[in-house]
């Protein structure tokens, strides 16, 4: 089974008061992440930053379909996929490799930990430290996780040519750097 048909076979559920949902999932706040219509609004049509929000509103959604399964939201996509690939680094190395705030990323520990899915180490070069690393539960799940983000990744270019699979790539980062150039004037 594929991400789209397991998200597809996920029941709705039920909308609690603050927001969220019934699993307690991170995804609270204005914005309907799990809006079942998939038309954009034409008043934007072709704007760039719309576009990107759209996305991305719909890429939480996804995600949290996925994830939900194995009992996991948002906030453990990000973590166990560089966990997958790097297992065995401190907290603060992976909330900097995340982007993340070391309340954020130890929020994110402290839910991965409490599933068992992650155990803190001490760092054997560096006794001060402790490293995070996968249960064989967590590598298991990670892996998981791993092939649903790669098919995932390829729902964002279903029906691309490889050339323009290469293309949208390198056009995505280079309106990052251009993004960047933009934030850093403001420094």
């Amino acid at each position: 089974m594929n991400a789209k048909e397991s998200a597809r076979n996920l029941s709705p559920y039920k909308k609690t008061k603050k927001g969220g949902d019934s699993r307690g999932t991170g995804v609270h706040g204005p914005h309907d992440y799990k809006a079942h219509h998939s038309a954009l609004d034409p008043l934007f049509e072709g704007e760039i930053d719309y576009l990107i929000r759209m996305i991305r509103m719909r890429e939480i959604y996804a995600i949290e379909l996925m994830l939900d399964p194995v009992g996991l939201t948002l906030s453990a996509w990000y973590p166990l996929a560089v966990l997958h690939v790097e297992d065995g680094m401190s907290q603060r190395e992976l909330g900097n490799r995340l982007n993340l705030k070391d309340a954020a990323i130890g929020k994110a520990i402290d839910a991965l930990e409490s599933e068992k899915i992650i155990v803190r180490k001490k760092d054997p070069q560096d006794r001060r430290k402790a490293l995070v690393c996968l249960t064989t539960k967590g590598k298991k799940i990670a892996y998981k996780v791993a092939k649903q983000r790669q098919e995932f990744q390829s729902v964002f270019v279903d029906g691309f040519s490889q050339t323009e699979k290469t293309l949208f790539g390198k056009l995505l980062e280079r309106s990052y750097g251009n993004l960047e150039k933009f934030l850093a004037s403001f420094e």
